[in-house]
């Protein structure tokens, strides 16, 4: 049991520390959320471009 408690607080330990990274990122440059959101903005446009295509 002792050494489940030990893995869940590594994991939830480097989890809060990538989400504190990120955040830190996010404020100093601005970029992380706008290249996630662009990319999949720009898959649904090519998908409905290759459809189009299609036609």
């Amino acid at each position: 049991m002792q050494m489940a408690i030990t893995f869940m607080a590594v994991v939830g330990g480097m989890i809060f520390s990538l989400a504190v990274a990120l955040l830190a990122e996010e404020l100093i440059f601005g970029q992380v959320f706008r290249l996630f959101f662009a990319s999949g903005k720009l898959a649904g446009q090519t998908v409905a471009a290759k459809a189009e295509q299609k036609r």
